[in-house]
């Protein structure tokens, strides 16, 4: 009998024992796992806050805009607030068969490149289309469609060609560390293409650090006189 009794106290005092070892390696697990979580919680990101970088400047919309009405009303301080000063401007035109360019510091509306022709004014005042560009046909003297257009998933190439074309054909001496320079140049840049019946502009818009600056007016395409 005191060996029954005894016997049914030791086998109590086991699963005790045994019930407190579980409760305690629960609890371990739980403050591991509270560890954890507390040390590799990721910090939450505010996800409509603006990047540093780009709250600085003006959006590639609002520099298209500011630099086409400046164009079109003929504002030459505003334009050349847009015009960098050590990397200056080229204007891209057709003076026969072939296109060249000219290299300027700033832009002087009395002053056209070329001379014969003078720049035109606008009173366009429609939005930034992001997209394919219009494409102007000289048979038909016009536009495939018309508005204010930016080609932003592609990067021009007009300025490089032209220096390719000038030192082929015109015997132009473009060096090489000047092509590249131009390739660099394009690299960073988009064209846009305003698209009205008398009133064409066509420029290249280009990044430099947090600024957009204008850094090509291309007066050759959508001209079909030659």
């Amino acid at each position: 009998m005191l060996r029954r009794i005894f016997g049914l106290c030791l086998i109590f005092v086991v699963l005790l024992a045994s019930c407190n070892r579980t409760a305690e390696k629960k609890e371990r697990q739980l403050d591991s796992i509270d560890t954890i979580a507390k040390d590799t919680l990721v910090k939450p990101v505010d996800s409509v806050s603006i990047p540093e970088e780009t709250s600085k400047g003006e959006s590639l919309q609002q520099a298209i805009s500011a630099i086409t009405h400046a164009y079109n009303t003929q504002d030459t301080k505003t334009l050349n607030q847009y015009i960098d000063n050590k990397i200056g401007f080229y204007t891209i035109y057709r003076p026969g068969v072939q296109e060249i360019y000219v290299h300027a510091s700033a832009i002087d509306f009395n002053h056209p490149i070329p001379d014969y022709y003078p720049y035109p004014k606008s009173n366009f005042s429609g939005k930034v289309i992001f997209g394919q560009l219009p494409i102007y046909d000289c048979g038909k003297e016009s536009w495939n469609k018309k508005g204010l257009f930016c080609n932003n998933k592609q990067h021009p190439t007009a300025l490089s060609h032209t220096a390719k074309y000038m030192n082929e054909i015109l015997e132009s001496k473009i060096s090489e560390t000047e092509m590249q320079k131009l390739k660099a140049l394009e690299a960073k840049s988009y064209r846009v293409i305003l698209a009205e019946k008398n009133a064409s502009f066509v420029f290249h818009i280009t990044q430099s650090g947090d600024k957009w600056i204008l850094t090509v007016i291309d007066r050759a395409y959508g001209g079909c006189d030659a």
